[in-house]
């Protein structure tokens, strides 16, 4: 039994933001968010249905999206350190393209280390190397 203790739906300027919270909801978020955003896409479908223009919604779970792009900005600082340290590029597991990019954007204005995509999707990945 899922019990949600609370749902929030508002409009934003470029369209909806639902957020869940509830003791037993982080099922909902699966492995690296894969249940979150597979059921973000279900409410786009939703939302956008009989409409010429798709619905923009964004879904997030217990906070999820914070926490992943906290723990995806500590990832690309502890490996751009390893980089700098051993001299020695660092590739990192297939990630989905909204993560490589939090990545890129972490490190984006470093003068020590540079990244790029490498790959093809699903497992598209991204290295980081010396500049």
């Amino acid at each position: 039994t899922l019990e949600v203790s609370k749902f929030e739906i508002s409009k934003t300027e470029t369209g909806l933001e639902v957020k869940i919270n509830g003791e037993s909801s982080g099922f909902l978020i699966g492995y690296r968010g894969e249940t979150l955003y597979s059921l973000q896409n279900i409410l786009v479908a939703v939302a956008s249905k009989g409409l010429e223009n798709r619905v923009r919604v964004i879904l997030d779970i217990e906070g999820y999206k914070a926490k992943r792009e906290k723990t995806l900005e500590d990832l690309a600082d502890r490996m751009a350190e390893r980089v700098v340290r051993t001299r020695k590029s660092v590739t990192l597991e297939p990630m989905k393209a909204y993560e490589r990019k939090i990545i890129h954007s972490r490190l984006q204005n470093s003068d020590k280390v540079t990244t790029v995509s490498i790959g093809e999707e699903p497992r598209r990945r991204l290295v980081i190397s010396l500049k």
